[in-house]
């Protein structure tokens, strides 16, 4: 994979913010970073791989527009933006037990 678009749920979170940090370790080869958390978060600016990047809503066009979401966020909140994603052709990654079985 030579790079593709992301979309991280939960961005500013304790389990977001180290997969921000992950992320940025391994060099992960991504063409574009989309940040999003609940909507106290939304406007927030913080920096990934030396960009400062400003904290979005998850929205179904958003969702469209990237390849892979990184879910860091709770079950409920995986159980409703999994499938969103995935209705707009993205792959998703989540690391809450919404869909562990």
């Amino acid at each position: 994979m030579d790079g593709c678009n992301i979309a991280v749920i939960g961005a500013t979170g304790a389990v977001g913010t180290v997969f921000l940090n992950i992320l940025e370790e391994r060099d992960f080869p991504a063409l574009d970073v989309r940040l999003c958390a609940s909507e106290r978060s939304w406007g927030r600016k913080l920096t990934v791989r030396g960009e400062e990047l400003k904290v979005e809503e998850a929205t179904p066009q958003l969702l469209s527009e990237v390849d892979l979401v990184f879910i860091c966020a709770g079950s409920d909140i995986s159980r409703k933006i999994a499938p969103l994603a995935v209705a707009q052709g993205a792959t998703v990654v989540d690391k809450s037990s919404a869909f562990r079985l």
